[in-house]
């Protein structure tokens, strides 16, 4: 009976609890409310829609260059893809506005290190490069007199992003964070930047200090040509030693999804081997990638890109549809292949012609490894060739053979003074030699008779010139004759008036004389 009662009274709480859960509203089952944005925050989001909207939609100057292909729409607001052993631009979207780098800057650091420095070099961390550095930026939490090796430093700048490294480097090499700056404003105008001007080594915020797409693309250019580059800048994962300061390792990753899957493997690609991100509040998103696909080195750099809400920050799919446009509209041509107007046989051009002692070798010859990129559907014989001389005596090149395909520059080659080989003439004499005679051997000659070609021409062109002017004074003596007749009477006429001259002067001193004579007496 206890049993049935318990049962009874459990029963009922049951169904009292379920028709009281049943009869509540539907609101009384939410325990918050989503709170409704104000209208200031509502014009913020639809303020930072339209920027966005306007960046995506700017205009894509390569897109209106003549037989080149449309390249896709990107959210960043400026935007190249260069390739870099030739220099051609293949997309251009604002490439000369300039902006804040934000740490893309650190390429240009890295560069200049590289330029300057052994990787085994000690750097002392300063005061300075460690505590000058905003609160809150990348680094890698050096301490002051902290030793690490150039190396070491490098891989924590382009990886990590470490400020205090890029300061140290930047003392290392030039004493100051403020001299380092004017070096690499320096090294920018020997590049080509024409929109670039640095205030500091990290690339952190400052009015004065900026650049431009293209400019980014140039430095970038010249820093992948050092192997070291290219290795540290791939790297996506790097133990640091433990230091004079730090007693235990540290392990450090690379922050461009494309080459780490740090935090995300959704954008890996294997065909990136170099890149550096950057952001701030001013710059807003900036990175560089370089990748290589169908014989090209690309250089991608996009600048001032912002998230776009649901869609997250666009700075890698960007990269990627440029990276994907470069692949599949253009190819990389080799000049000395297909250049038929300024060569002969495999490169070479100025044959000398046959010599006394054999064939020779042309003078001057065409670099094999020259190249242009052109559109897919373009053949080579629409490129146009201009030649450039080179005034440069410590050189072998004596001009530049440079393309343009619709007025834009799209790559150039090098010719050289050839190196003729040396051959080795040996000669014997007849007959038997005493046992005792030393045998020897005769060394190759390695003289070579370098000719100034520039000087050559202008002694060729100095002569024809004499030639010229003579030939000339023949026509002319030709075509009027002089009447020599009147010279002859000229000239007999003033003989004459001498000798009567002479002879009036004896018979006055004979007159004179007797004179003196008669008075005497």
């Amino acid at each position: 009976m206890k049993f049935f009662n318990r049962f009874a009274v459990s029963l009922l709480a049951s169904v009292l609890c379920a028709s009281t859960l049943f009869a509540m509203p539907v609101d009384a089952k939410k325990t918050t409310k989503r709170r409704q944005p104000t209208q200031a925050e509502l014009a913020a989001a639809a303020a930072l829609q339209a920027a966005i909207d306007e960046r995506y939609n700017k205009e894509i100057e390569s897109n209106s260059w003549e037989n080149w292909p449309a390249g896709p729409q990107v959210y960043a607001e400026s935007a190249i893809v260069m390739e870099a052993s030739t220099g051609t631009i293949l997309y251009s979207k604002a490439i000369d506005e300039q902006h804040y780098p934000a740490s893309i800057t650190k390429i240009m650091t890295v560069l200049l290190a590289l330029e300057n420095c052994a990787m085994d070099e000690e750097v002392t961390f300063s005061h300075d490069a460690v505590y000058s550095i905003d609160y809150g930026s990348s680094s890698i939490a050096r301490d002051e007199d902290e030793v690490l090796t150039v190396e070491e430093c490098l891989y924590a700048i382009m990886l990590e992003s470490a400020n205090e490294c890029a300061n140290a480097i930047a003392e290392h090499i030039s004493g100051s964070t403020e001299a380092f700056a004017d070096l690499m404003n320096q090294r920018a105008a020997e590049l080509g930047c024409t929109n670039t001007h640095f205030v500091n080594p990290s690339g952190l915020p400052n009015e004065e200090h900026y650049t431009s797409a293209h400019d980014m693309a140039l430095i970038t250019r010249a820093a992948v040509s050092h192997e070291e580059f290219r290795k540290i800048s791939g790297t996506s994962r790097y133990v640091l030693r433990a230091t004079n300061k730090k007693s235990e390792e540290l392990l450090m990753n690379n922050h461009h999804y494309m080459i780490s899957g740090y935090k995300t493997s959704k954008y890996l690609d294997d065909t990136v081997f170099a890149g550096k991100t950057g952001y701030t509040e001013a710059a807003l998103n900036t990175l560089v990638t370089c990748a290589t696909r169908n014989g090209m080195d690309l250089i991608v750099v996009t600048m001032k890109s912002q998230g776009t809400g649901e869609k997250g920050v666009p700075i890698y799919p960007d990269t990627t549809n440029l990276l994907n446009y470069a692949t599949e509209n253009f190819q990389k041509v080799n000049i000395s292949e297909n250049e038929a107007n300024f060569s002969i046989g495999q490169g070479q051009l100025f044959d000398t012609g046959t010599s006394i002692f054999g064939s020779t070798t042309p003078m001057i010859e065409m670099d094999t490894d020259g190249y242009v990129v052109l559109p897919n559907s373009v053949d080579f014989s629409a490129a146009s060739p201009s030649l450039e001389f080179v005034d440069s005596p410590d050189s072998d090149v004596v001009a530049v053979l440079r393309y343009q395909f619709d007025g834009q520059t799209i790559g150039s080659t090098d010719l050289t003074l050839a190196e003729p080989a040396v051959q080795d003439f040996q000669f014997q004499k007849t007959g038997e030699e005493d046992e005792g005679q030393a045998q020897t051997e005769a060394k190759p000659s390695t003289r070579l008779i370098k000719i100034n070609l520039r000087v050559l021409i202008y002694i060729v062109s100095s002569v024809a010139a004499l030639l010229l002017l003579f030939v000339l004074f023949k026509r002319l003596s030709k075509a009027y004759h002089f009447d020599m007749s009147f010279l002859t009477r000229w000239r007999r006429n003033r003989a004459d008036r001498n000798s009567f001259s002479n002879a009036n002067r004896k018979r006055y001193k004979s007159r004179k004389r007797r004179k003196k004579d008669n008075w005497l007496k």
